[in-house]
């Protein structure tokens, strides 16, 4: 009848343990499934170590263990395993808070109790301190991962991460309901576990109580010591050491066997859900670089929108080009597909893209949008990802150029016969000399006024990798108000997209050879809506090699010189040729030459930007302002 209690403390330690693992799986389950077979095996594998190892070791190892196969890493097995034992330490302190209260015991329990006590109200404080310094706390972390090299600080930045997450996610996401219910019933199937065992010592002659177990567990000798140790030299249980080997061990190897026989299955509900990824990034530089982002502490606002945007989704590649808004390659539960957002007032401008689509998906090939969603500070939208459709700048370097040509003919016929023929109207003089205002002029003055550019600009004449170009302030008369106003004086005033580069032009390759085409970004809020303006921004590409010069890295300025590796493909002069060909087989001349003098306004539009956000490549883009100007100037005005 005896045994009967050590097997029934055995059965009731082993359903605590299995609950526990119902508790664990709650902290995972936020970001992914719980594989409940591995988090089985993983506490065995954990605690078995705490039985040889002091110090409660093994729970590193069960972190460490089972995250080897969560989609998150061991970041996350980590993590939740310090929440575990933080919540273990908040409920044995409150244990002996009550069981202090209800009776005295010996030394050895009052200074468990005190113990427990001190770091249980140290843990609520260290809790309320860190919530109050949240920001300071960050920032000493981010500083102390700097010392170390990328990886190291990649590990540091991705574990505190996860750290500070599932913490946040007890108060946030998680039903408290349900993790009260676990933990006390956790708790109260130890207790009455340690009770049938102490009822089991006590017929073997001993004076035990449940406390008596308890105090061995969790007192002082039960954090230093293994658990193997405490049974071996405590001498009061000194005659019954086998059987407290058994109790301690028995358990666990019923949830080893228990998982080995166990075929694969999952915790929860076992329906399918939405998980939130804990970092969306699948490229450790770019995860890096948004944990840098966040433990610095600044732009918060910038944090908070990108993890409601983005953490339900992993990031396969960053496609962003030279906007500020940001496009990637992204999956889910639901598929692969595109996500395009930008905050604040790139936000705003980036929700009338997504109007512009809306409003003109009937006249053009346009991405469809599958979920769009803006507030006050960001916007994002998603298009679908087609594994046949590819950018026309890998399309026209992969495939024979006549299809190139067809898919550049079809973009302008299907322009011409439906976008462009829109609300035709004549360009007035005020808004002429307001697009001159705004995209001439001041961009001009912001080019030359640049601290670091300007003593370039000073030059009469710029050597550009050995060739001699007139520099800026040559073209004073070209780009004057008078000669702009004679220019653009014949524009017609049409619905445009205002950003038609080669990269916003998508291929898309059919089975019959007959390759299809969409166009994508497009750019609204223009002040001079003119076809002509979309026409100059494909000769930026074509005519000015805008995509050969995005791909330029290091640039060397010496005095007026300015040299870099500029590469311009047989396929494009192909292109541009073609399109030479097209626009004077269909427009007059006086529209060629306001379409090459557009081209010449995107690159000052170009340049304010470039100086700002990326200076040190800022100065092949000024090279190619000046090798562009030089060929209009000698189109149009040298004769």
């Amino acid at each position: 009848m005896m045994f009967l209690g050590l097997a029934l403390a055995i059965v009731l330690m082993s359903v605590g343990h299995f609950l526990r693992t119902l508790r664990w799986e709650l902290f995972i389950n936020v970001y992914e499934k719980p594989d409940r077979k591995r988090l089985l095996s993983a506490l065995s594998l954990g605690y078995t170590v705490n039985f040889l190892v002091p110090y409660k070791l093994g729970d590193l190892v069960r972190g460490f263990y089972a995250g080897r196969r969560m989609k998150n890493g061991k970041a996350l097995g980590l993590s939740t395993v310090i929440v575990d034992r933080y919540l273990d330490i908040l409920a044995v302190g409150l244990i002996f808070c009550v069981l202090s209260l209800i009776q005295r015991g010996d030394a050895a329990f009052s200074s468990a109790s005190r113990f427990y006590i001190i770091l249980f109200a140290a843990l609520i404080v260290a809790t309320l301190l860190v919530y109050l310094f949240k920001n300071l706390l960050k920032k000493l972390i981010r500083l102390v991962a700097g010392l170390f090299n990328a990886r190291i600080e990649g590990t540091i930045l991705r574990f505190s991460w996860a750290l500070i997450w599932n913490f946040k996610d007890i108060v946030l996401k998680l039903n408290k309901l349900k993790l009260i219910i676990v933990t006390v019933g956790m708790w109260a199937v130890y207790i009455l576990s340690y009770g049938c065992f102490a009822f089991f010592y006590s017929s073997l002659g001993t004076n035990t109580g449940w406390r008596d177990i308890f105090l061995m567990l969790f007192g002082e000798s039960g954090v230093k010591a293994s658990t193997v140790m405490v049974s071996l030299f405590n001498g009061k249980f000194e005659a019954s050491q086998v059987y407290f080997v058994m109790y301690t061990l028995l358990p666990l190897v019923i949830l080893s066997m228990a998982s080995l026989l166990a075929k694969r299955f999952h915790g929860a509900s076992g329906e399918e859900r939405e998980y939130l990824n804990l970092l969306p990034q699948i490229n450790a530089e770019e995860r890096l670089v948004f944990l840098d982002k966040y433990f610095s502490g600044e732009n918060r606002e910038y944090v908070n929108n990108y993890l409601k945007i983005n953490q339900g989704i992993s990031i396969i590649r960053d496609y962003s080009a030279g906007s500020n808004a940001t496009t990637m390659l992204c999956v889910d539960s639901r598929g692969t597909f595109f996500r395009k957002y930008a905050f604040g007032k790139d936000g705003e401008k980036l929700k009338e893209q997504v109007e512009w689509i809306e409003r003109y998906e009937d006249t053009l090939p346009l991405p469809k949008i599958l979920k769009a969603d803006s507030n006050d500070f960001c916007c994002y939208y998603d298009m679908p990802y087609d594994s046949a459709a590819v950018g026309m700048f890998e399309y026209a370097h992969s495939m024979p150029i006549d299809n190139s040509v067809a898919v550049l003919r079809r973009v302008f016929d299907k322009l011409e016969s439906t976008l462009y023929k829109t609300a035709i109207s004549v360009a007035v003089r005020e808004d002429i000399d307001a697009y001159i205002t705004g995209k001439v002029d001041r961009n001009i003055e912001r080019i030359v006024s640049a601290r670091k550019f300007k003593p370039l600009c000073d030059y009469d004449t710029i050597v550009i990798n050995g060739k001699e170009y007139r520099n800026l302030k040559s073209y004073d008369k070209m780009l004057s108000h008078e000669n702009l106003q004679k220019v653009f004086a014949g524009d017609a005033i049409t619905a445009v997209h205002g950003d038609l580069t080669i990269e916003n032009i998508v291929c898309v390759r059919k089975n019959d050879g007959d390759d299809d085409f969409y166009l994508i970004d497009p750019n609204t809020g223009n002040i001079l809506d003119s076809s002509n303006l979309d026409y100059g921004k494909m000769l930026q590409s074509l005519h000015g090699g805008y995509e050969f010069l995005m791909s330029v890295r290091n640039v060397k300025v010496t005095d007026n010189h300015i040299d870099f590796l500029f590469t311009r493909s047989a396929v494009y002069e192909s292109l541009y040729e073609e399109m030479v060909r097209y626009m004077e087989a269909h427009f007059s001349p006086e529209r060629i030459k306001s379409i090459y003098y557009h081209e010449i306004v995107h690159w000052l539009r170009l340049m304010p930007y470039k100086i700002d956000k990326d200076y040190h490549t800022a100065p092949a883009f000024y090279a190619g302002l000046l090798m562009v100007l030089d060929d209009v100037y000698k189109r149009y005005l040298e004769k």
